[in-house]
Formats: C-alpha cells, structure tokens, sequence
C-alpha cells in the first residue's frame, strides 16, 4: 500500500511544479513583453515629440493684437478662417490678400443671391462651404464645426461669444476712410502676407494722390452737388460715402457732419439740394428716378447724369476693399473732361488680376461698372 501510495503522490507533486515553473516562466514572458511594448512607446512618443517640433510648425502659435487692443493667441500659420458679420466685405479683405481659399463659410441667406456672383467669381468654393450665420447672428454649432484656425469679424458680441466656445477671434474696425489700410496690414500679420498688405496700401495712396492731383486745386463753385442714395428709401446708406464724394472732386448734399451711418431724407430735401450727380444704389433705380414726375426739375434728372454705384466683390459705394476704384470712378463722372484720359476698365482688370487673383472678361467689367451683378443682359 505505501508503494501504491508513493508512486501516486509523486507525478502530483512533480505535475504541480511543473505549472508553477510554467507559470512563472509566462509571467517573465509577459514581463518582458510588457518591459519592451512600454520601452518601444517611450521611443515613439520621442520620436513623435521631435517630429511635430520640428516638421510640423502649424502647431505652433503667436499671439496678435486686433483692433479692440486685445491680444489673440493665433496658430503660427492661418489655414481656415470664419467671416462673421458683415461678411461680404470681409471676405473681400482675405481676397486681396489672395487668401480666398481659406475662407471656411458661404455667404449667409440674406447677403446672397445673383447680386452677389463675383464673390464666386473670385471665390468659386464659397458656394460649397457651410453657412455659420442666420439673420439673428453666429450659428455657433456650424462655427465650431467649420473648425476655424480663427474667426475675423466687426462685431463686439461675436468675439465674445467664440472667446466663450473657445475659438479665437480677431475684432477688425472700419471706423475711418484710412482704416482700410489698417485692416489690411492687421491681415497681412495674420497671414504673414505683409508683402501683399503693403502692395495694397501703396496701390490705395498712389490712386487717391493721382486723383487729388486734379481735384485739390478745385473751388467749391467748381464742385458739382453730388447725392448718393437709395431713392427706393430716401436713404443716404453710408457715411463713407461723404468722403470718397468729395475726394472725388464733388460736393455731397448730404454731408452734414452727421456721426450716423445712415441719412434719411425726404422728396422735398432733393428738391432743395437740386443734384447735379446722382448716384444709386441699384441699376433699377435709374430709369425710376428718370420716370418719377417730382424730381423732373432736378439738375442730375435733366440732363440724364443719373448711375448706379458699381456692384463688384462688394457695393463699391459702401467699405470696400475696392475703395480706390470707387473715388476713380466716381472722379471720372463727377468731371468727366477732367478725367476723360482715365482707362476705368484697364483700372478694374489690373485690380482684380493683382489683388484677387481672378481674371475678367469684358463683360465682367461691364457689369461690375454698371451696378448690375448677377443682372445678364
């Protein structure tokens, strides 16, 4: 029985070391398997590490001061950015910077449609974009996911709401004549395109220095009275308009040193002001001022100087980055003997090639200058 007993007790205590032996042998595997992962890990987080130092700059950041003074931590280099606000002239900024393609938004509904073509002339993915603003204001859900490096915009509010959501935004102001050239060279930092910014301003400084040229010397007998509107509304619609008529060589009935953007007036006050320049808002409004029968007796009525304000990337009569060929054009129907050797269409291609980046047909310029975009004929 103690032989039985023997041979039995002995293969079980030999079966157990051998698990335990095959366990502990297991355990050093995965030890050192596990030893090894956690090195291998080690060396590609610092192989990573280096990498994105190194190659991959985008993710650094800089910091820029807008216009409100504050100060805006910004990616090293701009790849999408969002216009909120009024977003047509905004986004002529980003063209004249040639920086088109990192616009991340449409056009919002109510600053749509045909008149607005030539953005898509100049900007043709504009009409694949996401819309990332309503009538009442930022769509913030469409913002963040448009994932904007940053957001440029006019409005106070705006920048508070994205700094909530943790986008940054860059507060551009438009307050002056001058201050185009201030917003230009703000984005010129923001895209490290000062080079183009420059261009910008110095092609704005030799335009206005070669009209003023013809038109400083001018009595005030010598300037013709000169109303722009919107006759629909009897609205003078914005106040820069003041400055590029007189720059221009005119006189605006309407410049009253008024600290509003807008004007509003009635029938009898263009009686009185009797214009001898009227510019419009939209094309349709010539052949209505001519057919009105109360404003038959005013000067501009009479002998058909009657226009519409050109309609390119933007109103030529309100902000716009295209504001150099407004005081041109204007100058040259305001006097037009004085500039009669002024080649507008040569002006308005040279423009848009330098600065937009986009070539025009002739029928492009024809329609930009007439104020009828979106309006074949």
């Amino acid at each position: 029985m103690g032989c039985r007993g023997a041979t039995i007790v002995a293969p079980l205590f030999s079966s157990r070391r051998e698990t335990r032996l095959a366990r502990a042998r297991k355990n050093e595997f995965m030890s050192g398997r596990s030893a090894a992962l956690s090195h291998l890990l080690v060396l590609f987080l610092v192989i990573l590490a280096a990498y994105l130092s190194t190659a991959s700059p985008v993710l650094a950041e800089r910091s820029v001061t807008d216009m409100a003074g504050r100060t805006v931590r910004v990616p090293d280099r701009i790849s999408r950015v969002a216009t909120i606000g009024a977003v047509p002239v905004l986004n002529s900024f980003v063209f004249a910077l040639g920086q088109s393609a990192t616009i991340a938004n449409n056009l919002p509904p109510n600053l749509g449609g045909a008149r607005w073509r030539f953005q898509y002339v100049v900007a043709p993915d504009l009409a694949k974009r996401p819309v990332v603003q309503s009538s009442e204001g930022p769509i913030v859900e469409g913002v963040v996911q448009a994932s904007p490096d940053v957001v440029l915009t006019m409005d106070r509010k705006t920048v508070d709401l994205m700094e909530r959501v943790g986008i940054p935004a860059i507060f551009l102001s438009w307050r002056q004549p001058d201050d185009v050239k201030d917003v230009m060279r703000l984005l010129g930092e923001l895209y490290q395109r000062q080079d183009a910014a420059e261009a910008y301003c110095r092609y704005f400084d030799d335009t206005l220095a070669k009209v003023s040229a013809r038109t400083e010397a001018l009595s005030l007998e010598q300037r013709p009275r000169v109303l722009y509107a919107s006759l629909d509304r009897l609205t003078q619609p914005h106040r820069i308009a003041e400055w590029w008529i007189e720059k221009a060589g005119g006189r605006s009935v309407t410049d009253n040193g008024r600290t509003a953007e807008a004007f509003n007036f009635s029938i009898e006050q263009v009686l009185d002001w009797n214009p001898e320049v009227i510019f419009v808002s939209a094309e349709r409004e010539i052949a209505a001022a001519y057919a009105n029968p109360v404003l038959a007796s005013v000067s501009a009525i009479k002998n058909r100087r009657v226009y519409a304000v050109p309609m390119g990337v933007h109103v030529w009569g309100n902000r716009t980055v295209e504001q150099p060929l407004t005081v041109l054009w204007a100058a040259k129907l305001i006097h037009p003997d004085t500039f009669g050797d002024t080649a507008l269409e040569s002006e308005v291609r040279s423009f848009y090639e330098n600065f937009l980046g986009t070539s025009l047909s002739d029928e492009d310029i024809r329609e930009i200058l007439e104020g009828r975009a979106g309006q074949h004929r």
